[in-house]
């Protein structure tokens, strides 16, 4: 089975802070599921990078089978995300 959606590899820095390193998720259709961890794992990161709200520094993302990279929020959105 395909997944809907995919992050493989993700990288996201800031100035002093590496939040996410090689991060990877992928959402299957029918599949309930959870992203949990401590404070500061990345949770929201790759949440915002997922969205568009923040641009990923390495990495891939595909929705549907195709590679997309949403520039923000609107593109997410209109895409079916978010």
């Amino acid at each position: 089975m395909q997944p809907l959606l995919q992050l493989k590899g993700i990288d996201k820095a800031f100035p002093g802070v590496k939040a996410l390193s090689g991060a990877a998720l992928s959402v299957y259709p029918g599949k309930v599921m959870a992203l949990v961890g401590e404070n500061g794992a990345g949770k929201s990161t790759m949440m915002k990078v997922l969205t568009g709200i923040y641009q990923k520094d390495a990495g891939s993302q595909y929705f549907l089978g195709k590679e997309v990279a949403f520039n923000g929020p609107k593109d997410s959105q209109e895409a079916g995300i978010g």
